[in-house]
């Protein structure tokens, strides 16, 4: 009887451990991975500003200001990320440390594949369920002496090999979290605005208070002047203020990569991460980002000529779509012949906004609806002489228009009440787009005036008394469409906008006024994905 109970204790002990090692609890406890709770997407704008240490030798140096969130979605998936290094104070050494949330469905297989300059680094194993995970990269010399280490990730893997699955299982998703960066230690702590810069990645804190005065009007146009620059901006309760960005102003050049200029032809694989062959077992897509302010005198691409090199592809159904600003341009089915895929594929002006994306996308899927037993691995790559050939309509932004005007109607005078961190932060950023380093601002005689609208802006429209020439300046709900300048109406689109600008000319001189956003109209664009 004793021998009875002591085989039954064993079995509830067995079971236990078993069911305790199915939880993961073991893991936890250990420390090799944070399970998660309800996932927290957090705001990309403000970057690693809380992570910032630009104090001393041993400092965190940020990715360069993302434009977009870094989340990588279902196998392959493919992002990148830019760090430019302090030149004036040297790096001696350093490692890249990297923190990503993973949410991967059971008996997925994955990891998440990390390469600096061209130089594959690391895989970082995924965990089946929802956890946070980190990892470090030590920096070689010849990274540390390069002046930017650009990071390519890769989310490499495969889904559940179920008896029988849908070819359209997602199986995996990687967030990559703000506090990842370089640590590094230099020769002597950094003093220059130039390296500042790069420490800050080229996203500069502003300092905002809060109050029921006026707001700051000094502040708003130092970092206003930063914006025109390409730098980004965040407003919020600690940072520099009026002074001390005009001091960052000085010393900062036009901020490098944000503005660049594009020549043509423009080769797409000039981005990092659609360099290279890539093998997907479904899906894989190539993303290219340009903005109108980037093409050589407003000149729109006229084209996209495509070449690919794919296989192998028999006994698949193989489909290729090419999109611009989520509007579909082009949809072939691919078949044995096209392993080199060659195609000219024209872009139309009305498809354009002022900033654009361009997708291509190819799809693979067994014959058979339902997948049974092995997997097929398809593989892909986009060639260098896939590039973006000019000669399209030119375009010439209202925006450009207005700020002739402003130029030749100075000096500016700019009111404002109190504003929100929020409010601060858009509209020093609608004054960066009219290019304030060239204005001259004060209240003695104005030849124009900027007044700050925010609130209740179609009430604020209503009580507006007539004068001059007057325009409303606003961004528009899909940022993609870039700044919006509109003649002054009461029933303007600006009135449903939570911050906009008044522009009264009060003296036009014979300047041509602004125009519509481009010399062709623009088709109106699906919501953002």
């Amino acid at each position: 009887m004793r021998l009875w109970v002591i085989c039954l204790q064993a079995l509830l002990f067995i079971g236990l451990l078993i069911a305790i090692g199915q939880s993961g609890l073991f893991d936890t406890v250990m420390g090799r991975n944070v399970r998660l709770g309800d996932p927290l997407f957090e705001d990309y704008q403000r970057g690693s500003i809380p992570f910032i240490d630009v104090d001393g030798r041993d400092v965190f140096v940020a990715q360069s200001h993302p434009d977009n969130p870094l989340i990588l979605s279902g196998f392959p998936a493919y992002a990148s990320k830019l760090f430019r290094l302090p030149t004036d104070s040297r790096p001696l050494s350093g490692t890249y440390n990297i923190a990503f949330a993973t949410d991967a469905v059971p008996d997925a297989e994955g990891a998440l594949r990390i390469s600096i300059n061209g130089v594959k680094r690391a895989d970082v194993v995924l965990n089946q369920g929802r956890f946070k995970r980190r990892a470090k990269i030590e920096l070689t010399p010849a990274e540390l002496a390069s002046g930017q280490l650009e990071v390519k990730l890769a989310l490499v893997g495969r889904g559940p090999m179920a008896e029988c699955t849908p070819n359209e299982a997602l199986a995996a998703v990687v967030t990559i979290l703000p506090e990842s960066g370089l640590h590094l230690k230099l020769d002597k702590a950094p003093s220059t605005t130039r390296d500042r810069l790069a420490l800050w990645g080229d996203l500069i804190p502003v300092k905002w208070d809060e109050d029921d005065k006026a707001a700051d009007l000094a502040t708003l146009l130092a970092a206003a002047r930063l914006s025109e620059k390409g730098y980004g901006i965040y407003f919020g309760e600690s940072g520099y203020a009026a002074q001390a960005l005009t001091d960052i102003d000085k010393g900062a050049a036009i901020r490098p990569g944000r503005t660049q200029a594009l020549r043509y032809p423009v080769s797409l694989v000039s981005a990092i991460e659609n360099g290279g062959a890539r093998r997907f077992d479904r899906e894989t897509t190539w993303r290219y980002r340009y903005d109108v302010g980037q093409l050589p005198n407003g000149e729109l691409p006229s084209a996209l000529d495509l070449r690919l090199l794919l296989g192998p592809i028999a006994e698949t159904r193989t489909a290729l779509f090419v999109t611009l600003n989520d509007h579909l341009l082009f949809t072939r089915t691919l078949t044995d012949e096209d392993q080199r895929f060659s195609h000219s594929i024209a872009l139309p002006t009305a498809d354009h906004l002022d900033r654009n994306q361009l997708e291509i996308t190819l799809t693979a899927h067994e014959r058979e609806e339902m997948r049974c037993g092995a997997r097929r691995l398809i593989a892909a790559e986009m060639l260098p002489e896939t590039i973006l050939r000019g000669g399209g309509e030119r375009l010439v932004p209202a925006i450009v228009q207005l700020r002739g005007l402003l130029a030749a109607n100075r000096p500016v005078a700019l009111k404002a009440g109190a504003l929100t961190a929020p409010q601060g932060q858009a509209t020093a950023q609608l004054l960066g787009q009219m290019r304030p380093s060239a204005l001259a601002f004060g209240t003695q005689r104005p030849g124009t005036t900027i007044e700050v609208l925010t609130g209740d802006i179609a009430g604020a429209l209503a009580r507006v008394r007539p004068a001059g020439r007057q325009w409303l300046v606003h961004f528009p709900d899909d940022r993609r469409e870039g700044v919006m300048v509109e003649p002054f109406a009461r029933g303007a689109s600006a009135a449903g906008a939570a911050v906009a600008l008044l522009v009264t000319v009060h003296r036009p001189v014979p300047v041509p006024p602004p125009a519509t956003p481009a010399t062709t109209p623009l088709r109106a664009t699906a919501p953002a994905p």
